[in-house]
């Protein structure tokens, strides 16, 4: 069955993106995070004075790939909603209501493959899709945009509302403290504090890190916090990364070492 009338079946009057690949190797997170990061761009509403774009997210997976990853859990859903978040933030686009993805099975896409469908839907909207559920139970009185957007955030990340918004209004997730432990990545006129969860560097304006280097791709690896370690990913670019004059798709940096791109050099290092 044709993987996009197989999304349509199930999300009739949605947006569907499917996206293959041309090796079947499991689909990463990270990638659904990019592809997640285009599906918002892609699909974009101009208002008045606000750009919006979607906050609910349908990713379709194959068998294997819905099983791996589902058993991530909550997690990565929490992590994919942050990721989306931080994006929209940078990027000045308004949510009416916090992120939310749900993964779904789909036998039709084979491994490597997936289909994402998009859709706007406010917080008072949810609660009358299941109060109109048949056999649905009354639901609660709906929480504010501010409550709802608490639960799909990471523990410890702190959220506001602009001073007097409405639920229709764009929600500010402000950026959680400081670790005490900061990194830095230093070069040829950079110097940036990494202060995301997830730093792009490429040559892309919307990369955290921004090289003009014609030699590094548009968006060449992240650096990513876990904890209190961080992590250099390529992301596909085509002339590799090298840390210390090693070529790597991902490595667990330590002060002092050397990144890299193109022909780039970044000094990864720890500020007190």
């Amino acid at each position: 069955m044709n993987v996009l009338k197989s999304a349509e079946r199930k999300l009739e009057g949605l947006v569907e993106g499917v996206f293959g690949r041309a090796f079947k190797a499991s689909v990463q997170p990270v990638e659904l995070a990019h592809k997640l990061a285009k599906e918002m761009g892609d699909h974009k509403t101009l208002g008045v004075s606000s750009v919006f774009v979607p906050n609910e997210y349908e990713v379709y997976l194959g068998g294997d790939d819905h099983e791996k990853l589902s058993s991530l859990g909550d997690a990565l859903k929490t992590e994919l909603a942050n990721y989306l978040t931080a994006f929209a933030r940078r990027e000045g686009w308004t949510m009416v209501a916090a992120p939310r993805i749900e993964l779904k099975r789909d036998d039709d896409l084979r491994t490597g493959e997936f289909g994402i469908a998009t859709r706007t839907v406010s917080v008072d909207d949810a609660a009358a899709q299941v109060a109109a559920a048949p056999g649905a139970a009354r639901p609660a009185p709906a929480a504010p945009v501010a409550a709802a957007a608490a639960a799909a955030a990471a523990p410890g990340t702190s959220l506001a509302p602009p001073a007097g918004a409405s639920p229709a209004q764009t929600v500010l997730y402000e950026r959680p403290p400081a670790p005490a432990v900061r990194y830095a990545v230093r070069g040829p006129g950079i110097d940036v504090e990494l202060t995301n969860a997830v730093n792009l560097i490429g040559r892309s304006r919307r990369c955290d890190i921004v090289l003009t280097d014609p030699n590094v791709s548009r968006q060449h690896a992240e650096l990513r916090l876990t904890g209190s370690q961080v992590v250099l990913r390529d992301l596909g670019s085509t002339n590799g990364t090298r840390v210390n004059r090693r070529a790597v798709t991902q490595a667990v940096l330590r002060p002092g070492d050397r990144i890299e791109v193109g022909t780039t050099e970044l000094l990864f290092e720890r500020r007190a």
